[in-house]
């Protein structure tokens, strides 16, 4: 066992028990607090969180189907790695859903709600790099790009998206400290709300997409110079 979780107990509450062993877990391996070919067993989560097996089991069922983890015959599961491919085959797919989904924001008749929740996402994300919070920056950078998804109107969009939010989620928070800092990035964010705002879907799937160009090139080039061949 490379790592496992810090001991954190879970309310006694009916349909809750998985769920928060579910959130804990994938919080972890979001933060790299179980990294890639981390093994997690079942009988040491459930004696950490103090909780039976069953919800443990429940827990680890949701966390492989959303390819976050994989069962090892006689080792209990094992933390998905991230691979240059997989980052290039995630973002074939997330960035298209993200470029919708900003169109449909942008084609609202009236979408001043929407904007103003994501207008906050971005001012949080510069207020922590004022005040040189990185953690604080990735957080409210997972806000956006959760709320971006969830206020478009299309729930099967949300919910593709969002199960490949912790993959991609994962390769920020590894980089977050071996970049530099992320301003130009709260003022793409800022651009594309922008877009948003004036109503122009054309202009949106433009930012959007040259966000996308400029972040993988930057995550490519990292990866290469740094010789790191998975997260």
């Amino acid at each position: 066992m490379q790592s496992s979780p810090q001991k954190t107990r879970i309310p006694d509450r009916k349909g809750k028990v998985a769920a928060g062993a579910y959130e804990i877990l994938r919080q972890k391996i979001m933060q790299n607090q179980l990294p890639g070919n981390s093994y997690v067993l079942e009988e040491e989560i459930a004696r950490d969180l103090e909780i039976s097996r069953t919800p443990v089991r429940e827990a680890l069922t949701r966390l492989e189907a959303e390819g976050l983890i994989q069962a090892v015959p006689r080792h209990g599961y094992k933390v998905v790695p991230i691979t240059m491919v997989d980052i290039a085959e995630i973002y074939q797919v997330l960035s298209p859903l993200e470029t919708v989904a900003a169109e449909l924001l942008a084609t609202k008749p009236d979408n001043s709600h929407e904007v103003a929740i994501l207008d906050e996402a971005v001012n949080e994300m510069r207020m922590a790099l004022e005040r040189d919070d990185l953690d604080g920056w990735a957080a409210a950078d997972e806000r956006f790009h959760t709320c971006l998804v969830e206020l478009c109107g299309n729930n099967r969009l949300a919910k593709a998206a969002k199960m490949l939010f912790a993959q991609s989620h994962r390769v920020r928070i590894f980089t977050l400290r071996l970049r530099d800092k992320p301003i130009g990035s709260v003022e793409k964010h800022a651009a594309l709300v922008d877009a948003i705002r004036k109503r122009s879907p054309d202009l949106a799937r433009e930012v959007h997409n040259a966000q996308r160009d400029a972040w993988t090139s930057s995550m490519t080039n990292l990866f290469s110079k740094l010789g790191v061949h998975q997260v």
